[in-house]
C-alpha cells in the first residue's frame, strides 16, 4: 500500500529505503534462520551426547540429608591427621608419620589403600559417607574404620548428623511461575525478542554461578578441571545466549533462535540439580538458599524463553512477510 502526500514538493521513489517501515526485529531471512536452526541443532545433539546429567555435579558430589565429620583417632599417632571433607562425601588421610599407613578395606573402591609417609589421600569410603544415609533430623549415627600406623591399629571414629531438609513446593512454585511467566508476559510487547533476550541472559548468569558455587564446593579436585566437567554443555550455551542476546538486541532474529536454543539447553541441564530442592546439604559454596534460587532461576527462565522462542519467532516472521508502507511526506 502507498500512500502519496498533497502537495509534495517532488515524488519519491516507492523503494526509497528512508521511506520503508519494517519489522522492529528487523528483516528476517528464512534461510538464515533455517542454517541457523541446523547448526544449533547439531551442535546441542553432539553436546548431549558427549555429556551426560552427571557431568552437572561438580566432583561427583551429590546432595544429601546429612553430614559427617571425624570425632576421634584411637590411640592418637603423632603426624597422622584424617580429616571429612566436602560435608563428610570424602575423607582426607595426612600421613607424617614417618611410616607407611595403611587403610583396611571394606570401604568401596578407595579402599584398601597404603599412604607412604610425607603424601596424603583422598578417598570416598562408604562406611563414612553421608550419601544414600537415611538419618532422620537431629539424629546422629556412628560409624568408624580402622587403619594400621607403624603396626598399630588405630580407630577413626566419626558421626553422621541428619539434618530436616527444605519444604520443596515454594521452589518448584517459583520454578514454574517464572516458566509461565516469560512466554504469558511476551505475548503483551511488541519488542518481545528484547524480554527474551535479557531474560535468557539472566538464566545463563544464575547458571554459570550455580556452577562455579558448586565447582568452589569441591576440596578434592583442582578447580579449572573441575569447572570444566560441571559446566558441560553449558560451555556452548553460555556463548550461544550471550552472542545471541548482543544480535537479538541489534533486531536480528537469528540472535533470538540462539538465545531460545542456549536457554533450552540450560534448562535441560540444570534439571537434575533440582534435587537442591529436597536435600538439606547441598554441594555448594554458599548459602543453600542461593543455591535454590540460582537453580530456580536457570530452570526457570531456561524453560520460559524456549517455550516462548517459537511463537516470537513466528510473529517476527509475519511481519517481515506483511506488505511495506511507503510515506512520503
Amino acid at each position: 500500500m502507498t500512500r502519496i502526500g498533497p502537495g509534495a514538493p517532488r515524488a519519491a521513489a516507492p523503494d526509497t529505503p528512508a521511506a520503508v517501515r519494517r519489522s522492529p526485529a528487523g528483516p528476517v531471512r528464512p534461510a538464515g534462520l533455517r542454517r541457523a536452526a541446523v547448526l544449533v541443532a547439531v551442535a546441542g545433539v553432539v553436546v548431549l551426547g558427549a555429556a551426560g546429567p552427571a557431568a552437572a555435579h561438580a566432583g561427583g558430589l551429590v546432595a544429601t540429608n546429612a553430614s559427617s565429620r571425624v570425632v576421634a583417632i584411637t590411640p592418637a599417632v603423632p603426624g597422622l591427621r584424617v580429616l571429612a571433607i566436602e560435608d563428610g562425601a570424602k575423607l582426607r588421610l595426612t600421613n607424617d608419620t614417618g611410616g607407611p599407613v595403611t587403610v583396611r578395606g571394606g570401604g568401596g573402591a578407595g579402599t584398601p589403600a597404603t599412604v607412604a609417609t610425607g603424601n596424603e589421600l583422598t578417598w570416598a569410603d562408604s562406611r563414612s559417607t553421608p550419601e544414600g544415609r537415611r538419618i532422620p533430623p537431629g539424629r546422629t549415627a556412628d560409624w568408624s574404620l580402622t587403619v594400621e600406623a607403624g603396626g598399630t591399629a588405630v580407630t577413626v571414629t566419626g558421626v553422621l548428623t541428619g539434618e530436616r531438609p527444605p519444604n520443596p513446593l515454594p521452589w518448584w512454585a517459583l520454578a514454574i511461575v517464572a516458566a509461565v511467566a516469560v512466554p504469558v508476559i511476551v505475548r503483551r510487547l511488541r519488542r518481545a525478542d528484547v524480554l527474551l533476550a535479557v531474560s535468557g541472559v539472566i538464566a545463563m548468569a544464575a547458571s554459570a554461578a550455580h556452577v562455579t558455587g558448586s565447582t568452589l564446593a569441591v576440596e578434592s579436585a583442582p578447580f579449572a578441571g573441575t569447572f570444566l566437567s560441571a559446566a558441560g554443555i553449558n560451555l556452548l550455551s553460555w556463548p550461544l545466549i550471550l552472542g545471541g542476546a548482543v544480535t537479538a538486541w541489534r533486531g536480528r532474529p537469528a540472535g533470538l533462535l540462539a538465545v531460545c536454543a542456549g536457554a533450552a539447553l540450560t534448562a535441560v541441564f540444570v534439571l537434575p540439580d533440582v534435587t537442591s530442592f529436597h536435600r538439606a546439604v547441598l554441594p555448594f559454596a554458599g548459602p543453600a538458599a542461593a543455591e535454590r534460587a540460582l537453580v530456580v532461576l536457570a530452570l526457570g527462565l531456561g524453560a520460559g524463553v524456549a517455550l516462548a522462542g517459537a511463537p516470537v519467532l513466528r510473529t517476527l516472521a509475519q511481519r517481515a512477510a506483511a506488505p511495506v508502507t511507503v510515506e512520503r511526506g
